[in-house]
Order: C-alpha cells, then structure tokens, then sequence
C-alpha cells in the first residue's frame, strides 16, 4: 500500500470518529451554550462532580480539556490511588505509553509506537522529560521519583513548536510542589519486603511577605534483592536511592516571580541483572544451570561478574517572570550534570569471556525565553527562543575478558559528543466567536555536533598499547510545524484535529567502531480526537485517533557488549487511545484507558537480525557478510547469535505492544469519629510486544496488578497506607533483545507489599 493511502486511511479513521463524536453529540449536550469550561476550575461541583486538570501544554494555563492535544494528566490523588511511585510506573495509567529500560539505569519511555531503544553518550529520547518546566536530557534522567510531585502530563504525539527540544515521540510534564508562603509539612516513612527501608519529608512556608522557600528529601534502601547470582550467592537487583529538592520563591509584587530551585538525585545497584534465556555462547544452557544451583530461573542470574551500576545527578535553575499586561516573559536558566557507571558481564558465561566498565557523563546548559500573550482579544500567541549547550561522553568505556587480547589486555573507548543547539519559535491561536479556535506554529532548529574520539587497545602479552583518534563536525537544521482546528460543540464536547511535525537531531555513535553519523528522525503525525464531560461534569471521555509517518527511525542493536544505533528507513503507525474517568459519587471514582497501535516498518532492508548458534544445517551466509561481532569461527560456536543483516520490512516496532487497557479506583469510606478508610487499586494489561527488529525475541502478555488500603486518621493530618505492587506476581522482562551471546534480558520488579506511616500539616 502506497504512503498516500495510508495516510488517506488514517484520516478517513479520524474524520470517522470526529463525525460519530458530532452525531451523539446531541445527546451528550446539556445546554446550546458553547462556552467551554473555565481553565481554573479546581473544586468539585456541588454534587461531587469531577474537576478540572489545569496544564500548561501550550504555556499558559489551561483546562487540559480545552487543549487540542491527546493528554493524560494526573494530579498527585490519581497518582497515589494508581500506585505511581515512579515514571516507571506511569505505563499502568497513560495509554499508549510503555516504558522499558535499557543497562537496568536508563528508562526508555514509548508513546504510540515512538521512542528510543537503546542509550548513549549524545542519543536524546524522542519522548522529552521536563521537570518544573525544564528538559533533562540526559537519558539517565527519565527514572524519577515522584514523592514530591503535584501532577504529571503525558502529552501524546510530536511537539514540534512549543517545547525547548523537538520531541517527536510526546513527552512527559513533571511538576513538583510549589513553595508556599502558608506554613505546610508533608512526609512518610514505609517499610516493605525486601527488606525494605523508605522515607520522604517536604516542608515549604513563608520566610517573610515577599519570599518562601521548600525543600524535600527521599530515600529508599533495598537490602535483599529480587534475585541473586548464583554463581557467587551474591544479590542483584537491590540498593539504594535517594533524591533532594529545594526551591526558594521570590514575589515581590503582583506581576513578578523569580524562582531558584536546585536538586539532586542517585542511585546504587546491583544492576544490570541480564540473563540468558536459553544457551550462552558455549552451549551451555542457563535456566538449566540456574535451576541445578537451586536459582530461580526467572529472577536469578548465572555470571562471574556481580553487576554494580551507579547513577549521581544534580541540577539547578533560575526561573523569571514578569507579567507586562498585554503578554508576560519568562525565563529559564538551567544547568545539569549526570553521571553513570556500570559493571558487568554481558557474555552470558561464568568464564571471564566479556567483561564491560563504563563511565558515562552528561552537562547540561539550557536558557528559554519566552513572550505569552495575555490578553482577552481573539489571538493568543507565543514567541519564544531556545539554546541548549551539552557535553556527553565515555570518560572510560573498557572492555576486557578473554575475547580481548587473551585476557591479558583491554579496550578503551573515550569519546565526547557536543551540541549547540539554537531554535526559535511562534505559535498563534485565533478564536472564531466562542466555540471554534485555529492555532498554527513553526520552529526552526539548528543542531550543531561535534565529535572527539580515541580508541585504545593495550595488549599486554607485547605490551603495545595502540591509540586510534577521530574528529567529525555536522550541524542538522529542521523546520517543524503545527496546525489545528478545534471546535467546542457545547460546554461538554470539543473536537480537534490537527497536523504534527517532529524532528529528533541526528548524532554521532562513537562507542562503536566504525563511528556512526545517525541522521534525524522525522514524524508527520496526523491526529483527530475528542474531550467530552458528560453527565453533569461526572464522566469524563477523550479519545484520539492518529497515523503517523516516521522517517530514519533510530533502533538499537548491543554488538560484542557495545550499545550501537543505527538508522532504519521508516515506518508507519496508526491506532487510536482513550481515557475515561467515572466520578460515581462524592466517594467513588473509576478510571481507566486503553490503547490500539498498529506499528510498522517500511524498507527496512539494513535489519540487524539473529540466528541462533548452532547454525541449522545447510544455513548459508549471506554472500560478504559474516556474523557481526562474532568471535573465532561462527561454525563451531554451540550457543549464542549469529548477528547479520536482512529485511524486516513490514515487521513491528520494539518494545510497542498493538493493545494495552488499565482500570483503576478508589473508594472512600468516611466514619463519624475514625476518620476516613480509602481502597483503591489499578489492573494494568499489556498484550505484549516484540524485542528484536526480526521479531524472534519477544515479550508475551502479561497484566500487574495493584492495590492498597489507606486509613486517615481524625483530622486527616496522619494516615496508615498498606499497599501492594504486581500482587499477582507475574513475571515480565523489562528489558530484552538478542546480542552475540544469546537472547537475554533483565526481570521486572517481583510482587512487593509493605506499610507506610504518613503525616500532613
């Protein structure tokens, strides 16, 4: 099918459901007034109605059911009612996102089929993570807590215009709580299986009548492990985290707010915890070896190596903004610096074959500026500026073992990849009378990298050392749009449908040899949709439907322990995603939502594909080509892959499962003189998804299951919260793939359960 027909299909879809939305529109209208509903609604109705998310997707606030963007957005109740203690978490409540990790440290978020599969030094993530407005681009950064979070938005698709950085993915709006110029006090303190030991604490107040400040700690120990390694007895995937904020406002009048926040966060684990699922690359097989040690083949590993991973980042940010009266400027300084090392064996073998100790950096400097109108005329508009400035590299990237020189040597990759970035951009929306909005916008982004690089090799047995250097420049430049159209049928009803560019900068590869130049990925994406609040504000229901056209797609492939990327020519993807909130009464709240993405690669003729050692009879190597990575002779390897190239045209995207669908809940039982009793719970089901471009490796259907049971005390200012995460205790891989030494991957956290004492003044 030609790509004009899909795209013809794929509006034909939407204009299917805005028409199907226009016919029962009817029934759903309350009144002929069209008057949306207001942008700072934040209480329930008088009959316990639901309220309004107030977002800022378009840099001013708004209701989220005004905006003309698929959002799902989650205020901290929602958050602690579906268990979200984490991004990781947030998979269990947006529809269309999947996040999986890569090297147990790096979260790799999915939206609609649209994200990264792998990491490294320079390799930004298609869906963006702001916290307090400002982008962390550091792909160590997407894991975070949200203890201290006030509300989290997920907005779906390419946001080509508005955002620092081009996302063409969506990306993930993290806010935080505010300092207060009203004395408040927040904290916790849990303890679960595992062994394990957390606490958090929030104070904000006002220091005098122009100044307030916040701060905010947390901390997790986990002092058992999932799993263990078998092979030492030692435990992996426990540890500890910890992270800190603290914020200081400045208000001296009306118009004015200045803002400094600065915070840090960490981690120490014993990750990466991968496991082979079938035979090493010596034919041994591991669930099998596992199992004769008395492991656990689902949750323990068979290495020489006990795996240790750490992660350090802190940041700071300077936020100003003044209120002129016709429009309001605001800027953002930021600055972050991420660290990250990992230890481990990625041979699948207890010989000493591999064995990789990488430390990876990440600086960051970001400055904003922007001009958002406020006045109350027919046009909105936004201009505003972007710079950001980034060094990331391999301070060390060692490979050692007996496949390097013997055991008697090593490998080194030091690189560092640069990026001045400079982008600006402008946004307008004009309103119709009351009930119809046109917006348009465009952004131009100039990309400049550079590389520096050193490839060392040191063999001891001659004791040569060899230092190979390499240098490269490339500036990537990109205009991205946005058009929509938006119509408010009545207070309860708004239809959309809009038309999306999103650009992904190329960059350099440089921990493989020979250094790969990665061109940008490109979306077209084209979206219909509707936001409906029905029955007298107590159901809410906002479906999308959407077709993407995808270009130069970045897919990752793990070659002899090194992390590569490489371009795929395309793909297109289609489906459709729904929230539902249910407000049954004053006490009772229902929600869910689900997901349809049918995703695809065009010509993908440039595949990385696996075939299993040994090699089945009569197999024959693609003429000059030969097992990538592979070493001595691929025909007397018992076990592992053998790494070629092929065609997986017309294959699935990774890590994207075709249908997701959660339902969540709280109940809350007030008595007269014993303060309040809340249930609440999610069901999250995912039909799976495929780990490799050739489709041979996947991960199969699994749901996780959620609960919890909170008692207020009189007063509410004290609460015991008794809780348990994938209490079912299904076992999935969060992250899985074929490399040289065989298929393998890391598990998903176990059933964990435990109490937490809480307090709030």
């Amino acid at each position: 099918m030609s790509c004009r027909n899909r795209v013809v299909r794929g509006l034909v879809r939407g204009a299917l459901l805005a028409s199907a939305a226009t016919w029962i529109m009817p029934a759903w209208a309350q009144d002929a007034s069209t008057t949306p509903p207001p942008p700072d609604a934040a209480a329930q109705t008088s009959d316990g109605g639901l309220v309004d998310i107030v977002v800022t997707a378009q840099k001013r606030q708004e209701s989220a059911q005004n905006v003309p963007i698929a959002i799902t957005a989650l205020n901290s109740d929602q958050l602690s009612a579906a268990g979200t203690a984490d991004t990781m978490d947030l998979k269990a409540s947006v529809p269309a996102l999947n996040v999986t990790t890569a090297t147990g440290g790096i979260g790799l978020p999915r939206i609609r089929g649209v994200g990264a599969t792998g990491q490294g030094p320079g390799i930004e993530n298609p869906v963006a993570v702001y916290v307090d407005g400002f982008y962390y681009g550091a792909s160590f950064g997407v894991l975070q807590s949200l203890f201290d979070t006030d509300q989290v938005a997920v907005l779906k698709g390419p946001q080509g215009t508005l955002f620092g950085r081009n996302a063409t993915g969506g990306l993930i709006q993290i806010t935080t709580k505010a300092p207060s110029f009203e004395t408040q006090a927040k904290g916790q303190i849990g303890f679960g299986n595992y062994a394990t030991l957390n606490g958090g604490l929030f104070l904000t107040g006002g220091i005098t009548d122009t100044l307030a400040a916040s701060i905010s700690a947390q901390v997790e120990d986990r002092g058992n492990g999932f799993g263990k390694n078998v092979f030492t007895g030692k435990d992996i995937q426990a540890g500890r985290t910890w992270a800190g904020r603290a914020k200081l406002l400045f208000q001296p009048d009306a118009d004015t707010s200045v803002l400094l926040t600065g915070d840090f966060n960490g981690r120490y684990a014993s990750e990466p915890a991968f496991r082979n699922f079938g035979l090493n690359a010596l034919g041994q097989n591991v669930p099998a070896q596992i199992l004769a040690a008395g492991g656990d083949p689902d949750r323990d590993i068979y290495s020489d190596i006990d795996p240790k991973m750490t992660t350090r980042q802190w940041g700071t940010g300077l936020t100003i903004s003044h209120d002129f009266g016709g429009f309001t400027l605001k800027s953002m300084t930021g600055y972050r610096k991420s660290d990250f090392t990992y230890y481990f064996d990625p041979d699948g073998t207890t010989a000493r074959r591999l064995v990789i100790d990488n430390v990876q950096y990440d600086k960051q400097f970001t400055q904003e500026v922007n001009l958002v109108s406020s006045g109350t005329g027919p046009f909105k508009w936004v201009l505003g500026g972007f710079y950001m400035h980034d060094s990331a590299g391999s301070s060390r990237g060692r490979t050692t073992g007996l496949l390097t020189f013997g055991g008697n040597g090593y490998t080194d990759n030091i690189n560092n990849v640069k990026l001045d970035s400079f982008s600006g951009f402008a946004e307008g929306t004009y309103s119709f009378g009351q009930s119809t909005n046109l917006t348009a916008g465009v952004r131009y982004t100039s990309d400049e990298r550079s590389l520096s690089a050193q490839a060392i090799s040191f063999v001891g047995a001659t004791n040569v050392r060899t230092v190979t250097t390499s240098s490269d420049e490339h500036t990537f430049n990109k205009l991205t749009w946005r058009a929509s159209l938006d119509h408010r049928f009545s207070p309860e009803l708004l239809a959309y449908a809009s038309y999306n560019r999103g650009f992904r900068s190329g960059t350099y590869i440089a921990q493989v040899s020979p250094i790969i130049l990665l061109q940008p990925d490109v979306v077209d994406a084209y979206e219909v949709g509707i936001k409906s609040d029905l029955f007298d504000r107590h159901v809410r229901l906002n479906v999308a439907g959407y077709y993407y056209d995808e270009k130069n797609i970045q897919v990752q492939q793990v070659i002899s322990g090194a992390n590569s990327i490489y371009n795929a020519d395309g793909a297109h993807i289609y489906g459709i995603d729904a929230d539902v909130t249910w407000q049954l009464s004053r006490n009772v709240k229902l929600f869910g939502g689900l997901n349809y993405t049918h995703a695809r690669y065009t010509d993908f003729t440039n595949a990385i594909i696996s075939v299993p050692f040994p090699l089945p009879a009569g197999f024959v190597i693609p003429s000059g080509q030969s097992c990538l990575g592979t070493f001595g002779s691929p025909f007397a390897q018992l076990g592992g892959n053998c790494l070629l190239r092929g065609d997986a045209s017309g294959n699935k995207l990774q890590n994207t499962p075709e249908f997701t669908a959660s339902v969540g809940g709280s109940i809350d039982l007030p008595t007269t003189s014993a303060g309040t009793f809340t249930i609440a719970g999610n069901y999250y089901y995912n039909d799976g998804y495929v780990g490799t471009t050739d489709e041979r490796v996947f991960q199969g259907n699994y749901s996780l299951l959620d609960a919890s049971l909170t008692w207020k005390m009189p007063g509410d200012n004290w609460s015991i919260r008794v809780w348990g995460k994938n209490l079912t205790d299904t076992h999935y891989w969060s992250q899985l793939g074929a490399t040289n030494s065989g298929d393998n991957g890391t598990s998903n956290a176990p059933r964990t359960y435990g109490v937490t004492l809480g307090f709030s003044f």
